[in-house]
């Protein structure tokens, strides 16, 4: 494949789990790289081909998603945090872990269960989805709505995707064919409440890994680290590095990429 990249297909926790990866200096630990919800490795693939000239990168493909296995149930941060802990043992002493929305959670989980804590190095979350009491109704309903949206034909899809001045024809059939390539179960586990709340104070009270959260624009719709949920990760885990992200959203690699590269690349090194 083009610039050396390869798939492989690494263990999960009673899964197997498929990745991507970009080939890179070996003297600084791999970058695992985990994805939003009904996405896939194909996210951050320009941003991997960037990091890749510092260190090894491996996109991975939660379960339920992409080229990993689809089992009926197990759809909860837990479960997909157990199947990266398990693959990320696979690859050395210590790895650096960046994760955005669904992978943002999935990769907090992962650092606070660390075994030891040392594996995870160092950890970014783009945009994580701190979820309080009153914000799971409608995470649910919306849920349910891309539920169905899955379901329809992929011209329905992409047509009934926001449109944004950010967003490629290209980009925007990409995630199309993700949404629809969604395992039932990962859209089932947020809509029947099998993803149950978040206990974030106490999650993250256990992150000991040296961590940067970028969150995009309060004033732009869609962004979620915002407001009380803002506050709940501050008040977690005061010692992390936050940034925000003028004029950006949801997909700060997309909306302001030189700076998302800038931050990433000097927190990381």
């Amino acid at each position: 494949m083009a610039d050396g990249i390869r798939h492989v297909h690494l263990p999960g926790a009673g899964v197997r789990l498929h990745a991507v990866r970009w080939p890179g200096p070996d003297d600084r630990p791999p970058l695992v790289v985990l994805h939003g919800i009904w996405e896939s490795w194909r996210t951050f693939a320009d941003s991997a081909h960037r990091w890749s000239a510092d260190r090894p990168v491996y996109c991975v493909d939660l379960r339920g998603h992409g080229g990993s296995d689809r089992p009926p149930t197990g759809y909860r941060f837990v479960d997909y945090a157990a199947d990266v802990r398990a693959a990320v043992g696979t690859l050395g002493a210590e790895v650096d872990l960046l994760g955005h929305s669904l992978g943002a959670a999935v990769a907090l989980h992962v650092a606070a269960g660390a075994v030891p804590p040392a594996r995870v190095r160092r950890l970014v979350v783009v945009e994580p989805p701190v979820l309080l009491p009153d914000d799971w109704p409608p995470v649910r309903a919306d849920m349910a709505r891309s539920w169905r949206l899955a379901r329809r034909p992929l011209d329905e899809i992409v047509a009934a995707l926001p449109a944004t001045d950010t967003r490629t024809p290209a980009w925007r059939r990409m995630i199309a064919e993700a949404l629809a390539d969604t395992a039932d179960g990962v859209f089932r586990a947020m809509v029947d409440g099998e993803q149950g709340e978040v206990d974030w104070a106490g999650l993250l009270r256990r992150v000991a890994a040296p961590t940067l959260a970028i969150a995009g624009d309060p004033d732009v719709p869609g962004t979620l680290l915002t407001g009380d949920r803002m506050a709940a990760f501050g008040a977690g885990l005061p010692q992390a590095r936050v940034a925000v992200i003028p004029g950006a959203g949801h997909h700060i690699e997309l909306d302001s990429p030189a700076c998302f590269h800038t931050l990433t690349k000097e927190f990381l090194t």
